[in-house]
């Protein structure tokens, strides 16, 4: 975000150097909601789409849409925004700012919606017709306007060649899937969590392999002004001050497993109930899919010993369902404590302990802490591998070589036998599901050290970083993950 800042002050102070030409950028307002943005690829380093809707921009000012492109594709800057619903007439005032070898372009224009188009390109009306249709024989194609029926043109065609180029995503339930199809969005411009059809909250005790400190509920999600919180709060608040030593039932609203201590809890002891309240959204019973780039505008957690939970997780649990032997895939993770927050990671977690646990994460160290701001947090996940990028920059590859497999056997992880059944990418090349929540604690991914009030391995863990609550609980002022939207997109 650094990077950004500093680029858009740079346009705003110094001269413009315009050494090079940049076309105007194709929009086209999409039906029912939103618009594209399209700009072909010269050797630009970075595009960058600032705009407004029916109001003009002041000067170079971020805009009500605003987006940092990581990466063209298929030789194509693209910029989908999925939230205004745009009429005709509607003017939409943007400015692009674009670099090449150092040098800069930045571009003011502004453009009226005249027309529509659906996800795939096609030109609609304002109900979601239609507006053209070709019939294609042995003879010249002719094609129909819909509204009266008459030829419109001639085209000395016998064939009709498709548009789609078929991807190497897969999606449950879908069949035909394109390159580049959005294949999921969620922009979080509900009211009330219950609004929000594509996901389903966790209610339950989280338990192994990492065993963190917190129950999760509903209590802790929020909506507001497009964006989702997840926010912590002591399980005391919900109740009473000596609930960590009695007994909870979640009861019919538990979503794990039913007669398990993932929804009934009985304090004894030492060992107390998890005594912070945390949420978590999955997408496990309306969206799963295998390949494809994700992409997250989030702000993480700040907080001793919180962390965000921004990940991929297996469906089925094909290669097992403990250990991480089917996997697990963090698109964003950086530890709440300001000691730790300038470290990001991202990547795949594919064992429970050290050293293969993270062998396979990648780093970027931030300038700043990660949760100062909102970042873009995106992944490609590929049959042969993933790239991990944050605000466009690619920070990270994850090559499996081999095979997952190979190198978990040579690290003495035993369940990696079970992914010579599958590809190189094995476990990573079933279903899987977005996953967005905030946990405490935990027995694996805080290291023992003379400032954490527990020890990993300790019986009493759980209990001791209860009593430790006054040199963590104030910490907690501005805890919320927040996300502002949430998008899949085919290979």
């Amino acid at each position: 975000m650094l990077i950004i800042k500093l680029l858009l002050f740079s346009a705003c102070v110094l001269p413009t150097v315009i050494s090079f030409t940049v076309p105007k950028p194709k929009i086209e307002a999409i039906y029912p909601k939103g618009f594209r943005v399209s700009a072909p690829n010269d050797g630009y380093s970075f595009y960058g789409f600032r705009s407004n809707v029916n109001k003009q921009l002041d000067g170079l000012e971020m805009g009500q849409y605003s987006k940092d492109i990581p990466f063209p594709e298929n030789d194509q800057w693209v910029y989908q925004e999925n939230k205004p619903k745009l009429k005709l007439g509607d003017t939409i005032y943007y400015w692009t700012f674009v670099l090449k070898n150092g040098q800069r372009n930045i571009q003011q224009g502004s453009w009226t919606v005249t027309g529509f188009v659906n996800n795939n390109g096609i030109s609609v009306d304002e109900d979601g017709n239609p507006t053209r249709v070709e019939f294609v024989t042995d003879s010249p194609s002719i094609v129909f306007d819909s509204k009266f029926g008459t030829p419109a043109t001639l085209k000395p065609e016998v064939t009709v060649t498709s548009s789609c180029q078929e991807s190497q995503s897969a999606v449950l339930g879908k069949t035909k899937i394109c390159k580049g199809d959005l294949l999921f969005a969620e922009e979080f411009d509900k009211s009330d969590i219950k609004e929000l059809t594509n996901w389903d909250p966790e209610v339950k005790f989280p338990q192994e392999p990492d065993y963190p400190f917190n129950v999760y509920m509903t209590d802790s999600l929020g909506l507001d002004k497009g964006i989702l919180s997840i926010s912590p709060s002591l399980l005391q608040s919900k109740y009473n001050e000596d609930i960590i030593n009695e007994r909870l039932d979640l009861a019919n609203t538990c979503t794990g497993r039913m007669g398990t201590r993932e929804c009934a809890q009985v304090a004894s002891g030492f060992l107390i109930l998890p005594p912070v309240i945390t949420g978590k959204l999955t997408t496990k019973n309306k969206f799963n899919f295998r390949f494809g780039r994700i992409e997250i505008r989030a702000k993480l957690t700040e907080g001793n010993w919180l962390i965000p939970e921004i990940t991929l997780e297996p469906r089925d649990s094909v290669y097992g369902d403990q250990r991480y032997e089917s996997g697990l895939i963090r698109v964003a993770f950086a530890k709440g404590n300001t000691l730790f927050a300038k470290k990001l990671y991202g990547g795949p977690v594919l064992s429970d302990s050290e050293p293969y646990r993270t062998i396979h994460m990648k780093e970027k160290t931030g300038i700043y802490n990660w949760y100062k701001d909102f970042h873009n947090y995106s992944m490609v996940w590929k049959p042969d591998g993933l790239e991990l990028f944050v605000d466009g920059d690619m920070y990270g590859t994850v090559d499996p070589g081999e095979g997952f497999f190979s190198s978990g056997l040579k690290h003495s992880v035993k369940h990696a036998a079970q992914w010579s059944r599958g590809t190189a990418m094995a476990p990573l090349d079933e279903m899987f599901y977005v996953s967005l929540g905030l946990r405490v604690g935990g027995v694996n991914d805080f290291a023992d050290d003379s400032i954490k009030p527990w020890r990993n391995r300790n019986s009493k863990a759980l209990l001791n970083f209860w009593n430790a609550k006054d040199s963590w609980y104030p910490t907690w002022s501005d805890a919320a993950v927040k996300v502002d939207y949430v998008r899949v997109y085919a290979l």
